[in-house]
């Protein structure tokens, strides 16, 4: 990763937290008439409206950033399913139901007269920059806070970070948001929220930093598509949240988006635990069949020790978004149970929706977030 980079975020998550964050002060804004200039996710130097009514919340988490900053009412679009895929952001927000939802992928092509039809002033989009460029021939604000293919660009970047490192990588597209929203209660909530990681994760990795590689349960990280569990993701983009965690990931080293693996590799991986995606048709029915005497998975140690775990599901999956903190700890609680007996999921994952999304969870729907709770 590029130094100067990485000392750019530290900087300016150091800054948010200790001195407030507001537009034009870590971001390079420049509020300029009726727009104000922030720098996004690709490094493009966006104008955004100073007054923003209408949002299209496009790429996968960032309805939820959008909703957890104070953008309820100004969202009006999101991507298709959205609206109706993940019951918690339904009853956290109602309105989501009702709200266009826009087929779109990293790799779909954009049809400009839909935001133009919705007079949309923000469009929150992947990162295909071929695609950004429609935006910009009608001068409608785009940005991009959510990378396709995570934060990290090598295996070596990560398995060399520091939790600082990481800390102000996870944070930064939250603070870019805010910066883009720019109001009182997106600085504010940000503010809060990065306190809440910063404190977190470094509680996570005080305890588990000494382990010894052969103190870490080996973990491969698999997706659904189909019905096999032989779809991952590059090695770069998990490594150091299972880490973090207390883990060793195995998993591919290309950069594909979601490479595959044969299923000789994982018998020969034979990993402590398998954390099975949310990505796929029915992840459930997946670890059902896995779970079969008969399967041809049950040489596994995972599966011997019913060591199959689905990732949780929030107002979007808990490993993109606002939530990857609730992540880690989720994963630490169950790889070190020893190290993490004070930590309560159900009571850690009510405090942050209440904290969060003003939202009072029972301690039956935190159960469901940690079951993977999906339509």
């Amino acid at each position: 990763m590029n130094k100067k980079l990485v000392a750019s975020l530290l900087l300016g998550s150091m800054l948010c937290t200790t001195a407030g964050c507001s537009a034009g002060k870590i971001s390079g804004n420049d509020t300029t008439g009726d727009t104000h200039e922030v720098v996004d996710l690709l490094g493009r130097t966006v104008a955004v409206p100073n007054e923003i009514d209408k949002i299209a919340a496009i790429a996968g988490p960032t309805y939820e950033m959008a909703f957890m900053l104070g953008c309820a009412d100004q969202i009006v679009m999101v991507k298709s399913g959205h609206t109706d895929s993940y019951p918690l952001a339904n009853l956290t927000n109602p309105k989501l139901i009702e709200m266009q939802g826009l087929a779109a992928n990293p790799s779909s092509t954009v049809n400009i007269e839909d935001y133009l039809a919705q007079d949309i002033d923000l469009v929150l989009y992947y990162d295909n920059e071929l695609e950004l460029d429609k935006f910009d021939t009608v001068d409608m604000a785009a940005a991009v806070v959510s990378k396709n293919t995570g934060l990290i660009d090598t295996l070596e970047q990560a398995q060399t970070q520091t939790i600082d490192e990481f800390i102000a990588l996870l944070t930064n597209p939250v603070r870019i948001l805010a910066d883009i929203i720019d109001s009182e209660e997106a600085h504010s909530e940000y503010e809060t929220w990065a306190a809440y990681c910063d404190e977190k994760l470094r509680m996570v990795y005080e305890r588990t930093k000494d382990l010894t590689d052969e103190q870490r349960p080996t973990v491969y990280w698999g997706n659904t598509w189909g019905e096999e569990i032989r779809t991952s993701y590059a090695l770069k983009n998990r490594w150091y949240e299972v880490h973090l965690a207390g883990g060793n990931l195995l998993g591919p080293k290309e950069n594909s988006n979601f490479p595959e693996v044969t299923a000789e590799q994982i018998y020969t991986w034979d990993p402590d635990i398998i954390l099975v995606d949310n990505h796929g048709d029915s992840p459930e029915l997946v670890m059902a069949s896995m779970y079969r005497a008969n399967s041809k998975w049950s040489s596994l140690k995972a599966v011997q020790n019913q060591e199959l775990h689905r990732i949780p599901s929030g107002v979007f999956f808990l490993d993109k978004g606002t939530t990857t903190t609730l992540l880690v700890m989720w994963m630490a609680s169950f790889m070190h149970p020893e190290l993490f007996s004070d930590i309560d999921m159900v009571e850690e994952i009510k405090y942050y929706y209440k904290e969060f999304y003003e939202y009072d969870l029972t301690d039956e729907q935190a159960r469901m977030v940690m079951d993977g709770w999906v339509e």
